[in-house]
């Protein structure tokens, strides 16, 4: 079996399947698409890609443990799940010892410990004003559930107790000028106040360590790995992050053989050491059921020095996620209304709180404009 790689831009891969899937003509359809689950729960709902379970099932002891479920809507398998993405932090070693300050173990720690940096000029976190990600996924480590399936009805809570901590948190960090805010379209001054020490705090993933490796220099060897934070009085860490893999659209002919390739593709050694290589490859952390073997390739030296060794232990430990959740048939609007919002917020606009309930309204009414069936 030959697999032609074609390369689509990520902004543009769901309009591109749409495109093909209306054509309706499957040779001009690809077998396999490479994607993750915020996108997942969107296109199932259009009918854009296949329920794939029948023929991952066989296969299933291959994955890492909640992988599939991640990939996952109610009983329909819609991914061949390839990248995980375990969340830990990494500090600046020498902003905390210099002023004999202890790592932060959770948020609430984080703003006691940023009041201190601040004094000094330093920020304890970056936040951008377009990616809602980090406090989106600070909700769903804190238990929100923003969609869930009620019977043959979409359950819509953004305000739940969870999403509202996850509020208020960012709210001191942006009122008391905690973070620093830099868009990541200007990854290159991000990086320089990183590297000058003037952000003393980052939460990350494998896939980004090579990136703050290549783009340090004055504080190389001086970042020290730690988990997670936790919030809101958790006894221990949760990662929250989207799980990417491998879809299969619907108007593939040879689904079964799209899914074979796509578990290759996922899990046997070759490939996935290609993708987890940080230079070469994307760093990414595989969602195979034994990851442990490609964890050392994963680990930018430099970056951490004298700290290197304690990666891996971290990674493994922060390999414990955050389940139950999924996106709805509207993920995509959801979120880029979310990140306008976000964007208010940020600007002193708004409060972050009240985007909760604005997001409630809206996205109910969006799904209803649909016809799709909702429930408060």
């Amino acid at each position: 079996m030959r697999i032609e790689l074609v390369n689509v831009p990520a902004a543009e891969l769901s309009n591109t399947l749409n495109n093909a899937h209306a054509a309706g003509d499957p040779s001009g359809a690809p077998c396999l698409a490479q994607s993750d689950n915020r996108q997942g729960g969107m296109l199932l709902a259009q009918g854009v890609i296949a329920d794939i379970g029948e023929y991952l099932e066989p296969h299933a002891d291959r994955f890492a443990a909640g992988a599939i479920d991640a990939l996952s809507i109610a009983d329909v398998v819609y991914g061949v799940p390839n990248q995980r993405q375990p969340i830990f932090t990494m500090f600046h070693a020498p902003t905390f010892e210099e002023r004999d300050l202890a790592y932060p173990t959770s948020w609430e720690e984080a703003i006691e410990v940023g009041e201190r940096l601040g004094e000094d000029g330093i920020h304890i976190f970056n936040l951008a004003g377009e990616d809602p990600s980090t406090w989106m996924n600070m909700a769903w480590q804190a238990g929100a559930r923003w969609y869930a399936i009620e019977g043959d009805a979409w359950r819509i809570d953004f305000t739940d107790e969870a999403s509202r901590t996850a509020s208020e948190i960012m709210q001191r960090l942006l009122d008391e000028d905690l973070v620093e805010r830099i868009s990541y379209a200007e990854y290159p001054a991000m990086m320089q106040e990183y590297d000058n020490g003037r952000i003393a705090m980052r939460q990350l993933s494998t896939w980004q360590l090579s990136g703050h490796q290549s783009n340090a220099d004055q504080t190389l060897g001086e970042w020290e790995p730690a988990p997670n934070l936790t919030l809101g009085g958790q006894s221990a860490p949760l990662s929250a992050a989207d799980t990417a893999g491998l879809f299969v659209p619907a108007l593939c002919e040879e689904q079964e053989a799209a899914v074979e390739a796509a578990v290759w593709l996922a899990t046997e050694a070759e490939p996935v050491t290609a993708m987890a290589d940080p230079a070469e490859g994307a760093g990414w952390y595989p969602a195979v059921a034994d990851p442990e073997p490609f964890l050392d390739a994963l680990v930018p030296n430099e970056l951490f020095g004298e700290y290197a060794a304690e990666t891996v232990p971290v990674v493994q430990e922060s390999d414990d996620y955050a389940e139950g959740w999924i996106y709805g048939p509207n993920s995509r609007a959801m979120y880029e209304e979310l990140a306008d919002q976000w964007g208010k917020a940020m600007n002193g606009e708004i409060t972050v709180e009240s985007i909760l309930d604005h997001m409630q309204e809206w996205t109910v009414n969006d799904l209803r404009q649909q016809g799709v069936n909702v429930v408060e």
